[in-house]
């Protein structure tokens, strides 16, 4: 799916992608902070623990696993609670890559809204781009140029998370964070496209190429999602979750259907 994903970078418009990260700063930040906020407020009533609870909002609020994966080292999460927040946020994440095509034509979204909202609401790229593409091939570029732009937020929130938990003590914190790299790889395509555009024929065989394996990873999504799985994330991390995803779709979707 990454190499997919860096494929892509190669035939997007710069300038869309230009537009498009810039339009999506202001209001990932808003709901990053947001959803920071009701996993603080919902996580004492379902009793689910400050590691456990951090890593289904950093999922929730940036990119699943990527950053379930970079911020788990750094809270000092234990392996299972690393395990129910990365299976509590794949659950929901498969799920919206079949539920929220058809939801975005209920709503009669456009393919750049769609795009916007998609990126906002899915929680691992991966679904994002599947979706969008499901959806309509407009909605492919502002879906991953929004998506990689608030997968950047995982820096700032590793660097802010690190001073407080060492601050406060609660643990050593000295644990090695993972920064998804085929974010700055995408960068690195879009900006070769920029400053190479007399090759559309190579970005074209790319961009074929990088749809293909598109469609293989998300077969392999959907034919991982089963029962079982989901039955081990437990209610009370899955009813986070769930709290989390709603007030995260909710809002994106009222913010996008204003453009």
């Amino acid at each position: 799916m990454q190499i997919s994903i860096v494929g892509l970078g190669f035939a997007l418009d710069p300038s869309a992608v230009q537009r498009a990260g810039t339009q999506s700063v202001v209001v990932t930040l808003v709901g990053l902070i947001g959803i920071m906020t009701v996993a603080f407020v919902v996580a004492k009533p379902l009793k689910i623990n400050a590691s456990t609870g951090s890593l289904i909002a950093a999922g929730t609020g940036i990119c699943g696993g990527s950053a379930i994966a970079a911020m788990s080292p750094v809270v000092g999460a234990s392996s299972a609670e690393t395990a129910v927040a990365l299976a509590t946020v794949f659950s929901l994440n498969a799920i919206a890559l079949f539920v929220f095509p058809p939801l975005g034509h209920l709503f009669a979204l456009n393919p750049e809204q769609f795009g916007l909202w998609s990126a906002i609401a899915i929680h691992d790229t991966s679904s994002v781009v599947g979706a969008a593409t499901q959806f309509h091939p407009d909605s492919v570029a502002v879906a991953v140029t929004t998506k990689l732009t608030r997968a950047l937020w995982i820096v700032p929130m590793i660097f802010v998370t690190t001073y407080v938990v060492r601050r406060n003590g609660s643990v050593d914190g000295q644990g090695k964070a993972k920064i998804p790299v085929f974010i700055f790889l995408f960068v690195l395509a879009v900006i070769i496209h920029a400053l190479l555009p007399e090759m559309p024929q190579v970005y074209k065989a790319i961009d074929t190429a990088g749809k293909s394996l598109l469609r293989v990873a998300i077969f392999l999504i959907g034919a991982q999602l089963s029962r079982s799985m989901i039955k081990s994330v437990g209610s009370r991390a899955l009813a986070m979750g769930v709290i989390l995803w709603v007030v995260m779709g909710t809002g994106s979707l009222l913010w996008v259907r204003t453009l």
